[in-house]
């Protein structure tokens, strides 16, 4: 059972340069670490998606056609999940406040046209997310004017940067600064599924010039690193697989294949399913 970030704070496990940026591969969790905090992160999405499709799928007694089913465990495969933490300091009092986010686009861009038995739900994702003023999970972005924390312009046939999970997060910290809920200058820790890409990478150093925060980023190293298969990547993969088991226990149809080729998805960096590209 996955630990609530709010009760266990994760530990920090490489101190970043002041005023700075630091990454930390991990390619061997022996903690556990970095599964427990991007499993939280996952569990809020896998369930959130649980609550969507059981509204989308209502209209046919709850059951979802594998093809169907289809992009959406791919999604759980192929997302970035993204854990951070973001420490600042109030009238000599430190606070808290979780950042979770996902790669990837609203649900309903996940329903397949061939095979419509789904029907969209008229309420906006964010209402499927459980969270409060401690807990907060990004489902879209919304570019803060006048930011350099920003992704690369799209270009054709790529994915869209601003559907990446690190994006979402920065530009979620800023309009809080922005709002007061949180003050700049404060320390961001991240666990993060993925080695941040060429377009999140330069975001976190424009967030640390323009707030005056620290930040650290551990990272799942194995991803898109050469078909390099770690033993921290495979347990996480093994975590997406049990999600994604999960979700086909509670909708396939009687009938259905519970998996139709689904094989084994590497990265979400494709346009399908926007995320970081890693070298």
């Amino acid at each position: 059972m996955i630990v609530a970030p709010c009760v266990v704070t994760p530990s920090i496990a490489q101190a970043p340069p002041p005023g700075g940026v630091s990454f930390l591969s991990v390619d061997h969790d022996d903690d556990h670490m970095m599964q427990t905090w991007i499993g939280v992160a996952m569990e809020h999405y896998a369930k959130a998606m649980a609550k969507w499709l059981a509204d989308a799928s209502r209209s046919r007694g709850g059951f979802v056609s594998a093809e169907s089913l289809f992009r959406f465990q791919q999604q759980l495969l192929r997302a970035t999940f993204a854990h951070f933490e973001y420490r600042y300091v109030r009238e000599g009092v430190t606070f808290t406040r979780i950042y979770l986010a996902a790669s990837g686009r609203e649900f309903a861009t996940y329903i397949n046209a061939r095979h419509p038995d789904l029907v969209a739900p008229n309420r906006p994702d964010s209402d499927y997310f459980t969270q409060d003023d401690a807990v907060r999970f990004e489902i879209a972005p919304a570019p803060f004017d006048g930011s350099d924390v920003t992704a690369q312009p799209a270009r054709p046939g790529m994915p869209n940067r601003g559907n990446d999970a690190e994006i979402k997060v920065l530009q979620a910290i800023l309009r809080d600064i922005e709002d007061g809920s949180v003050r700049p200058g404060g320390h961001l820790l991240g666990f993060v599924s993925k080695q941040p890409c060429e377009s999140c990478e330069p975001a976190l150093r424009a967030f640390v010039a323009e707030t005056g925060s620290e930040v650290h980023v551990n990272y799942v190293f194995g991803a898109n690193q050469d078909g390099l298969r770690t033993p921290a990547w495979a347990a996480l993969r093994h975590a997406r697989e049990t999600i994604v088991n999960d979700l086909v226990t509670m909708f396939a149809t009687p009938a259905a294949h519970p998996n139709p080729g689904i094989g084994d998805p590497s990265d979400d960096d494709t346009s399908a399913a926007p995320a970081c590209t890693r070298p």
